[in-house]
């Protein structure tokens, strides 16, 4: 089965060296396509810096660079330097590590419907479509596609790393490396997983929720011996976190870390010992070319990867539409009625016309999108209850300790913590996943206080059962008072509104492709925990400023009513504020202008 654009006539030849640097006798169009592509994207930037539309992302990407820049250089440069040994450790095993939690992910996620290596845009197809491009050149363009994001990201890591380096050039060609190195093994993991069969996928996630589990135990009985008894939950958090380091650094995780270790040598300038005879900068330099062989091994890995996976999806599929036929053949109706079981209507669609009675008729499409979104999360159910099972467990962690004041404040900041880190991620079933139906979604016949408060309700509502679950575990083992306990539960819904409306605001207002990558994602991902952070550290600070002024200005009797409803008010109004925002966004959000090329 070859997708549009690639063609056959390349099959039967042999990979030769010269392949690497022209893959294809024939690639004008490619290669007009990406000079096209490359002169449009430098246009585009420097008419953003200039456009009233996008201007104020630009001054912040500026701002924010800028201050990243000047605390690189001014407050890091007054910490100690790191062992380098330390650093290639952290370097290859931290990326290990993330390796492995990528596998477990990806086995525990639904398959793919269509699970590719090549991405086709509405270009490609206009401009390679039937054209004479292997297979092979397009996983390679597409995996390379993550050199500019490598690029943005070593020079972020760059500023924090470079008093840990013996010399910085090194230092940055190593880190560059170690990531696109990353990226490829992602990718290989990736593909190698879509093309397992059910039995085998199950099988793989039996085994990584074993290994998983018994990692966990592992770490929290090592983090558990490592702490003193009594001490704080900070102390916990930091005793983990350096467990988790010296876990990175253990013999295993070394071992399967193979493919990195010799970038993660090159940016702690330390050549292996089989180079020990050789001048130092020799040394290094075969190292980086190691380092770059091994990026070439694991791109022809991935075209190997893809090239397997596809064909064993082919012959999953015909096994597949052949018990079918055989099902169809011997069982009749029954079968065929199995078939057609998609096609009746589920427990989400009676809720949703459920919904739709109670709702007035002008505002009745809502329940559309709410049944929409419930159907996404059935699906993706299994990465929804991890996603927030770990934060629940991380939030309750402190309970563990002995200090009963400090354990339900480290409880109460792990959950506002999650809200605004990791629900966002976990829960893209909003404005930010349907950048391409958007001219369907403006075409719906509804107002746009409602049309957002639709794509809002799923996330908000799967976010404060989070948090609401979560407090109640805390108010049960931590016995705070029970207004704490009111305060929050009438508060913290507060938050979640206030998270997913600034995230889809901020979307509609610089919008982008789901899987975009590059330097202006890399800024955009930075600023926005910028923004979360500022948020964490302000909101406790005026919340407790305004309670200390009742204090301080009210008679004692009107001190407790007067926090209670303040705070209540001022929280709430942030939200109604934030959702405000994003109406507003919604409203002058155009799709023809607005949506950016891929």
């Amino acid at each position: 089965m070859n997708a549009p654009g690639f063609t056959t006539a390349r099959v039967g030849r042999t990979n030769r060296l010269i392949d690497w640097l022209i893959p294809d006798d024939s690639l004008d169009g490619l290669r007009y396509l990406s000079r096209a592509q490359f002169r449009f994207r430098v246009m585009r930037f420097w008419k953003r810096m200039f456009s009233p539309r996008q201007a104020i992302a630009s001054i912040l990407s500026i701002v924010f660079m800028a201050l990243y820049l000047v605390a690189g250089l001014t407050l890091l440069s007054r910490r100690e330097a790191n062992d380098p040994e330390q650093l290639r450790l952290w370097l290859s095993g931290g990326m290990v590590l993330y390796a492995l939690y990528h596998t477990v992910k990806q086995l525990w996620s639904k398959p793919s419907l269509e699970p590719d290596a090549v991405t086709w845009t509405d270009v490609d197809r206009l401009w390679l479509g039937g054209g004479p491009v292997s297979r092979r050149t397009m996983v390679l363009r597409e995996a390379m596609s993550s050199i500019p994001s490598a690029l943005a990201k070593t020079a972020l890591l760059g500023v924090v790393l470079w008093r840990d380096g013996e010399f910085l050039p090194l230092l940055l060609a190593g880190v560059c490396l170690a990531l696109i190195a990353l990226e490829l093994i992602r990718r290989v993991i990736t593909h190698g997983i879509d093309a397992l069969r059910p039995a085998e996928r199950r099988l793989g996630c039996m085994i990584s929720l074993v290994v998983g589990s018994a990692m966990l135990v592992q770490l929290g009985v090592q983090t558990w011996q490592a702490t003193p008894p009594g001490s704080d939950p900070v102390i916990y958090v930091l005793s983990a976190m350096s467990e988790v380091g010296h876990y990175a650094g253990s013999a295993a995780i070394q071992f399967m870390a193979f493919a990195l270790l010799p970038a993660a040598s090159v940016a702690a300038a330390e050549p292996w010992a089989v180079f020990g005879s050789l001048p130092v900068f020799m040394s290094l330099g075969l190292m980086t070319l190691i380092s770059v062989a091994v990026i070439f091994v694991l791109a022809e890995t991935l075209v190997r990867v893809d090239a397997w996976s596809s064909q064993r999806r082919i012959r999953t599929e015909r096994d597949r539409l052949r018990l079918i036929e055989s099902e169809v053949a011997i069982g009749g109706s029954a079968s065929i009625g199995s078939l057609s079981q998609p096609m009746q209507v589920t427990r989400i669609q009676r809720f949703g016309d459920w919904l739709a009675g109670w709702l007035p008729e002008g505002q009745r499409g809502m329940s559309g999108l709410v049944v929409r979104q419930l159907q996404c999360v059935r699906r993706y159910l299994p990465n929804v209850i991890v996603s927030f099972a770990i934060p629940m467990a991380l939030s309750l962690s402190p309970l563990l300790t002995d200090q009963t004041t400090k354990q339900w404040v480290f409880v109460i900041g792990g959950i506002a913590l999650s809200s605004l880190l990791l629900a966002p991620p976990a829960l893209q079933i909003d404005f930010r996943r349907d950048l391409k139906r958007m001219f369907l979604v403006r075409s719906l016949p509804l107002g746009n206080v409602a049309m957002c408060v639709g794509m809002l309700s799923v996330p908000v509502a799967i976010t404060v059962l989070f948090q609401w679950s979560t407090l109640a575990l805390g108010a049960w083992f931590a016995t705070p008072s029970m207004w704490q306990i009111v305060w929050l539960f009438l508060a913290l819904p507060s938050l979640a509104v206030v998270t997913f409306a600034v995230e889809n605001a901020l979307f509609l207002a610089f919008p982008h492709h789901v899987h975009a990558q590059g330097i202006a994602m890399v800024i955009r991902a930075k600023i926005t925990f910028l923004w979360k952070g500022l948020m964490l550290a302000v909101a406790p600070i005026g919340l407790i400023s305004y309670v200390m002024f009742c204090e301080r200005v009210l008679p004692t009797f009107w001190v407790g009513p007067a926090a209670f409803g303040g705070t209540l008010l001022a929280v709430w109004s942030t939200a109604a504020f934030a959702g405000w925002v994003l109406v507003r966004c919604w409203r002058r959000f155009d799709p023809l202008i607005d949506t950016p090329p891929e």
